[in-house]
Parts: C-alpha cells; sequence; structure tokens
C-alpha cells in the first residue's frame, strides 16, 4: 500500500499497450466494427502514447487505472475516426471538396499540393531503416494485411505493429516540419 506523501511511478503506457494489445484490438474491434479501422486505430494509439511519453508537460503518474486509460484512448480514437470518416462522406456528397467546378478533377493546385506531399512521403521512407522501409511498403504500397507482410518478412506481427507505428510517426513528423506546423 502506498503511504501518503509517496510519489506514483508513471507507467509505461505504450509498453501497457504492447503487453495487452489483443485485449486491446479486440476491444477496438468491438467499437470500430472494422478490423482495418482497429488496426489503424491501435497504430494512432500507440503512436500517441509514445509522443504523449516524451512530451515534457505529462505526469503519469495521475493515471491512476492504466488499462482503463488505454481503453478510454481507444475508444477516443474510434470516435475520432468514424467522425472523419463521417465528414469526408458529406463533403464528396454535398460537393464541398474544392474541385474544379466544371469537372471531377482536382484543380492544379491540388494536384501541385498533392505532389509535393508525395515527395516528401517518399523522401521520409527513403529515410528508414531498410526492415522498417519493407513493412511500410508492403503494408501501404501493396495493401497487404499485416499477417501477410509479417509472413512475407518472416517477422512477427507484433513487429510489423511496431514498425508502422515508427514509420507512421516518421512520415507524420516530415510533413509536419514541411507544413512548419511541428
Amino acid at each position: 500500500m502506498r503511504r501518503t506523501g509517496e510519489r506514483r511511478t508513471a507507467p509505461d503506457l505504450p509498453g501497457l499497450l504492447e503487453a495487452h494489445y489483443d485485449d486491446l484490438r479486440r476491444f477496438a474491434f468491438r467499437k470500430a466494427r472494422s478490423a482495418s479501422l482497429a488496426d489503424d486505430v491501435m497504430q494512432d494509439a500507440w503512436i500517441k502514447l509514445s509522443d504523449l511519453m516524451r512530451s515534457p508537460g505529462f505526469d503519469g503518474a495521475t493515471v491512476i487505472n492504466p488499462i482503463s486509460y488505454l481503453r478510454r484512448l481507444i475508444a477516443n480514437l474510434v470516435i475520432d475516426r468514424q467522425r472523419q470518416a463521417a465528414a469526408q462522406t458529406r463533403r464528396v456528397s454535398t460537393g464541398d471538396l474544392p474541385l474544379d467546378a466544371r469537372s471531377e478533377t482536382p484543380s492544379a493546385f491540388q494536384v501541385l499540393a498533392g505532389r509535393q506531399e508525395m515527395a516528401i512521403v517518399q523522401a521520409a521512407i527513403a529515410e528508414l531503416p531498410d526492415k522498417c522501409r519493407a513493412v511500410i511498403l508492403l503494408y501501404r504500397g501493396q495493401d497487404l494485411t499485416m499477417q501477410q507482410v509479417a509472413d512475407r518478412l518472416g517477422i512477427s506481427s507484433r513487429t510489423v505493429e511496431n514498425h508502422l507505428a515508427r514509420a507512421m510517426t516518421h512520415c507524420r513528423r516530415r510533413l509536419r516540419d514541411a507544413r512548419g506546423d511541428g
């Protein structure tokens, strides 16, 4: 039992996410009702927790029940993803996308911006270690499942998850840096 005045140690939230991965992924799947959305949410959760643990203002000692904290984080990420998808659907169905009014094709500005972002992402992927780069290219580039990537590369699906999280964090950071918001 903790004595009064004794400081709690901060839990290793990314480590707990990994230790309870299967249970938390099932939880994400029940909330999302989609295996691919559950996988994306688990990656987002790992990235968010890793960033959070490195942020100077975070005091993990205030997390009283780490597993409940992880479940709440995952539930919130599912809701965020579902809202984003609903907003995207509304934009597409109501015509709010900034497309050229005469056609369904993107404007020249959108094409240029897309090409610039793609070049940033390609450069970021090129900077990754070989195995990490192979994982992201198979998963996102060839649209393989995590298990298919693991089988093809002879690694565990957990290792695939870790490589994907690392690659996604790196690419997002490069995009943020290029936009000047990070």
